[in-house]
């Protein structure tokens, strides 16, 4: 039998391929709406909008064949399929219709559907127990053109851990604020089935927004095919910030532009009422809201919605806020005071510098109950490069708790383990994770919550960084492209090698856990810039290094702030190689290299200088870096760095210094010895997977050291 998605590509593949020839006749004024619409910076991609533009067109046949197979006949032409789908999204109370470009281009092409190939799709995919739709849009869109939009679909198992805790009642009303393909509206009506409602109940009782019209059609798509429905749905084609009517919606293209003068149909046994509007409060509300960062959204766009923010709601959020953020206060806004919240957001909304005004926010208006972190090797969002957590919190009419639990998943158990776990009260490791309880009181804006406590080992086995190694800043030129040079540079130039260094000047060029002579070596063998310009003092005249230097100021480089502060602009800071780098600014894959190179860095690095008794031998350097890369110092590297979007963590040297680590010291030297051994096979590793279970060898033999020493030290104590 063949699958869904197989058919779901027979059927749109073949359409992608005829609607490509007709991109081009778009009008500008089309492409850049739609551009604008998705957050992209570059012109639409042919390609791209041709599998939007196919899907759109049979999404409409989906939802015709599910509403109305009768009328349609047998080869349904395009301009028959728009009118009457839209006759039909009427008819649920959808008002507008979702229209777009893509309608637009299924308009001009004249293609034609057919009934039987319609029904055969329709059959499988109610057959599926996956997104086949919103899995085959994540496959045929790249990710580039999704990441703007936050176009990232929620994973089944975390769409019912949600609506598990969320929804309570049969009667409870649910919202999904940006419903993409369905996932976590079919959640919540399973749930509320569940509980005890009927479909039908259950199918009116789900409220959901949606600004893209092709994602809105994909979740209204995955609803009809499991519930096909003739009540009024409550589902809105609108930005759930800036409502359709607020004159600041325009600033982001909003999707009313697209509408399209068809031909509306009245169709017999429709329901004819008023859909119920979004006024009222929502007894649960759940939501994987789009991760656009800040720097992807329109200025003002973005300073309209913080006007709002603050103004109704008191909150004066940071222009560094993500779209996440914005989400999550005005859902929040819309929770009954006994209703409950379950809320996908970065796991750093809860330790970045920006997000003090949402954690004053809830703590003053809601109930903080839970918060579940996910290891960030754990793949839960297939495609996100940003580690997730999900927040659980009630309105402002429950009871109060002074104390909130922190999930650490390491491994998924299923929902029940999680959500006895959320309401346990104990903590501690568990098989899959590691349970805490915060203190209320301790949950301070200004403080990283959900890095507190995470240290158990602070008598005196942990030190602050500074005690073993001095940390300085890598090398600043000042103007990198002039001081670094490739090896063709070189040689065309003709430098004298006594006046070059090897240096490192990206982190992605260091990829391991150390840089060794090969790994330099390879650099030249790409092309890279690989030698920094190390000058002491004046040059000689007529000397290839005083034809480069009189080239590099007809540049004006010699103008530059950094380099005009130096008695001669074109000499560099004095620094020896240091034997373990840190990469500086990192995002999710931070990393201690071992210097096996010999090699300078700039400053996209930290230098580490280990004192003399941490770095007296290999056995015990290695040692030291082992403790370094475990997962309990990355870890402590949240408590001490600043948090940006993105898992994006900055560290300043005098933020490393101090860092809490294990004292290597203390350690025996078959301690030592395993470490370092363990360090090696990290170097070694050829996959995530593998790297991560040799740093998790790391952490057991820490631990294992750790608590043979508190027991060594009981012992003493009598």
């Amino acid at each position: 039998m063949t699958g869904a998605r197989e058919l779901l590509e027979a059927l749109t593949l073949p359409l992608a391929e005829k609607l490509v020839r007709l991109v081009p006749t778009a009008s500008g004024e089309e492409m850049r709406k739609w551009a604008r619409l998705h957050g992209w910076d570059a012109p639409v991609d042919e390609q791209v909008l041709a599998h939007q533009a196919a899907l759109n067109l049979v999404l409409r046949g989906l939802i015709s064949y599910q509403l109305d197979a009768d009328a349609l006949p047998v080869a349904i032409p395009v301009q028959f399929l728009t009118s009457h789908s839209n006759a039909l999204l009427r008819a649920l109370g959808i008002e507008p219709q979702p229209s777009s470009i893509l309608d637009l281009l299924a308009l001009r092409s004249g293609l034609v559907l057919r009934v039987p190939q319609i029904a055969t799709l329709a059959e499988a995919l109610q057959r599926a127990s996956e997104d086949v739709i919103g899995d085959a849009y994540a496959a045929w869109i790249p990710q580039r053109a999704r990441r703007a939009p936050g176009q990232f679909w929620t994973p089944w198992p975390i769409a019912q851990l949600m609506s598990q805790w969320a929804i309570q009642s049969p009667t409870d009303r649910v919202l999904d604020p940006a419903f993409g393909s369905g996932v976590l509206l079919l959640a919540a009506i399973n749930r509320l089935i569940q509980r005890g409602a009927s479909s039908e109940t259950a199918l009116q009782s789900v409220a959901g927004v949606e600004i893209s019209p092709l994602v809105f059609l994909m979740g209204l798509t995955n609803l009809l095919l499991r519930y096909p429905s003739s009540v009024w749905l409550r589902l809105r084609w609108d930005d759930f910030l800036l409502p359709r009517g607020e004159p600041a919606a325009i600033l982001r293209e909003p999707t009313a532009a697209y509408t399209l003068d068809v031909r509306q149909m009245a169709l017999p046994g429709m329901a004819t009422t008023a859909p119920t509007t979004f006024s009222e409060k929502f007894d649960a509300i759940i939501c994987n809201p789009p991760y656009t960062r800040h720097h992807r959204l329109p200025e003002a766009y973005k300073s309209t919605w913080a006007t709002v923010a603050e103004q109704e709601f008191g909150v004066k959020l940071s222009r560094f806020s993500s779209l996440f953020a914005h989400f999550f206060i005005q859902a929040s806004r819309m929770l009954a005071p006994d209703g409950r919240m379950a809320f996908i957001t970065p796991a750093t909304v809860f330790e970045a510098f920006y997000s003090n005004q949402i954690k004053a926010f809830v703590r003053r208006e809601l109930r903080l109950r839970a918060i579940v972190s996910f290891d960030e090797t754990f793949p839960v969002f297939e495609g996100v490069d940003t580690a997730a957590c999900i927040t659980l919190i009630e309105g402002p009419g429950a009871p109060p708790r002074d104390w909130v639990v922190h999930l650490q998943v390491h491994r998924w158990p299923g929902v029940e383990p999680i959500l006895d776990a959320v309401e346990q009260e104990g903590e501690g490791d568990i098989d899959w994770g590691h349970r805490r309880r915060l203190r209320l009181s301790t949950l301070e804006p200004d403080r990283k919550w959900t890095v507190i406590g995470h240290n158990n080992h602070d008598d005196g086995r942990l030190v602050p960084l500074a005690s073993l190694a001095r940390i300085v800043r890598g090398i600043a030129t000042g103007a990198n492209a002039f001081f670094v040079l490739s090896d063709d540079e070189v040689k065309r130039w003709g430098v004298d090698p006594t006046n070059l260094r090897p240096v490192l000047t990206k982190t992605r060029e260091a990829p391991g856990y150390a840089f060794t002579e090969d790994d330099f070596d390879r650099l030249g063998r790409e092309g890279k810039k690989r030698w920094l310009l190390y000058l002491t003092g004046p040059v000689q005249p007529d000397t290839p290094e005083a034809l480069y230097i009189r080239w590099g100021e007809a540049q004006h480089l010699h103008e530059r702030s950094l380099v005009r502060t130096r008695p001669l602009w074109y000499t560099m800071e004095q620094r020896d190689p240091a034997p373990i780098y840190f990469t500086y600014l990192s995002r999710k894959r931070s990393r201690f290299i071992y210097n096996l190179a010999g090699v300078l860095a700039l400053n996209v690095f930290l230098c580490i200088y280990p004192i003399p008794a941490t770095g007296r031998d290999e056995q015990m350097l290695k040692a030291f870096l082992a403790v370094l890369n475990s997962r309990m110092t990355k870890a402590a590297l949240r408590q001490v760095g600043r948090t940006y979007g993105g898992d994006t963590i900055k560290i300043e040297p005098r933020e490393m210094d101090r860092l809490p680590v294990l004292n290597p010291l203390r350690l025996t030297l078959s301690e030592q010895e395993r470490l370092a051994t363990l360090f090696d096979e990290l170097c070694q590793a050829e996959s995530r997977e593998a790297e991560e279970a040799i740093r998790q060898a790391i952490q057991e033999t820490i631990t294992v050291t750790a608590n043979i020493e508190e027991s060594d030290e009981r012992k003493r104590r009598g």
